[in-house]
């Protein structure tokens, strides 16, 4: 067993000072105070005084297998790495494809999405990839998420020059065979949405939401932390209607130029709405960042996201905007707890929830350990649980 004895614990609710017992990959106690010595057999002792406690990081948009290569074969971003997500707080992440899947694929995300679970951190994956009809396992978007395990939902890009033709009927097609999987399957049955800067942003789903009468919460907007735009007051709205919709992270503040902003300020424009609730964050990591010439017919260079992101912007939120710690986890913890079918189990220190668990600086909000289903990953910010190949 592990007892974390007198942090400040955020469930992500401020509980104030507790004592948290984990035994298996589980949460078996929140107390005032417990005592290790009225505990049976070893008991591994971890002093948070100072510290607070959070839930885990969940990561709803990452390249597991790497993303870009439209600047050529050599601009393919490599694989992430376990540590990558550990040393950033990440216990739980959905994998997917962006625009390239032609030289990568279902199967290889499916193949990482499985190393990664037998590493140590959780995570799931989306068929499909930017296209319509989306690529797939076993032919089609129902039968991945019935019979593949990860499988929580599909990928498909919107309103981008990089992606498909199709009309509000393919793609309330496409909702109905996600909704019909889901159900059968006991799965969450997302449709995560790449939208892009092309002027129709997200007239198609609202189209099959009123015309074919599509549910608009399978939906999952990302990238929408844009300046004021018909895509940024689009996204609110669907959010209004039950949506989760998702900003993409920075690990720098947007220059004045830039079309977006931060998701940090995304959300609290969110929570001038209302809203917050229906805001969650992701970082876009091992995907590529390309720099683009001025018309974006050529590629000038590449970067590469990363899982620091998510940090970047809590510490935006708690720093800068002045919101408070438990408030500022939400789009880190339970609202994607509540799109990928998690809630009580992940997003939450709560008994019974799996043990993934952060420990912060009160001042800093720096990452100093990480649990992640009842094994501790990092210790004292040393990563203690590398990837096989690290």
């Amino acid at each position: 067993m592990i007892l974390i004895c007198n942090g400040n614990v955020f469930g992500p609710k401020a509980l104030g000072k507790c004592d948290v017992l984990i035994g298996g990959n589980e949460i078996l106690a929140i107390e005032k105070a417990i005592d290790p010595k009225m505990l049976p057999g070893d008991v591994k002792v971890i002093d948070a005084t100072g510290k607070s406690v959070v839930p885990g990081f969940i990561d709803g948009h990452q390249h597991f297998t790497g993303g870009g290569g439209e600047g050529g074969f050599q601009s393919k971003t490599p694989e992430m790495q376990l540590s990558m997500n550990i040393a950033n707080g990440v216990t739980t992440a959905v994998g997917l494809l962006g625009t390239d899947s032609l030289t990568r694929s279902v199967e290889n995300l499916y193949a990482k999405t499985q190393a990664f679970n037998a590493e140590g951190m959780t995570a799931f994956m989306l068929t499909g990839s930017y296209w319509l009809p989306s690529p797939t396992i076993c032919g089609s978007v129902g039968r991945d998420m019935v019979y593949i395990d990860p499988v929580i939902g599909v990928k498909l890009a919107m309103a981008d020059q990089r992606g498909p033709t199709f009309d509000a009927k393919d793609l309330a097609a496409l909702a109905s065979d996600v909704r019909v999987a889901a159900l059968v399957a006991d799965k969450p049955g997302v449709i995560t949405v790449h939208t892009g800067i092309n002027p129709d942003a997200l007239d198609l789903a609202f189209e099959a939401v009123e015309k074919y009468a599509i549910r608009p919460d399978i939906f999952i907007p990302t990238h929408i932390n844009r300046k004021k735009s018909k895509l940024r007051d689009q996204a609110l709205a669907l959010a209004e209607k039950g949506a989760v919709i998702d900003a993409t992270c920075v690990t720098s503040l947007p220059k004045e130029t830039d079309k977006n902003v931060s998701a940090a300020e995304f959300a609290c424009l969110a929570n001038e709405n209302g809203l917050l609730d229906q805001i969650s964050f992701s970082s876009d990591a091992g995907g590529s960042l390309p720099k683009w010439n001025e018309d974006k017919s050529r590629i000038l260079g590449m970067g590469v996201g990363t899982p620091e992101s998510l940090l970047f912007e809590l510490k935006q939120l708690v720093m800068e905007h002045g919101m408070d710690l438990a408030t500022a986890l939400k789009p880190l913890t339970t609202t994607p707890a509540r799109s990928y079918g998690l809630t009580g189990k992940k997003g939450a220190i709560a008994i019974g929830a799996h043990a993934d668990i952060l420990v912060l600086d009160e001042d800093t909000l720096e990452i100093r350990d990480v649990m992640a289903k009842g094994r501790i990953m990092m210790e004292n910010k040393v990563i203690k649980k590398k990837g096989y190949f690290e």
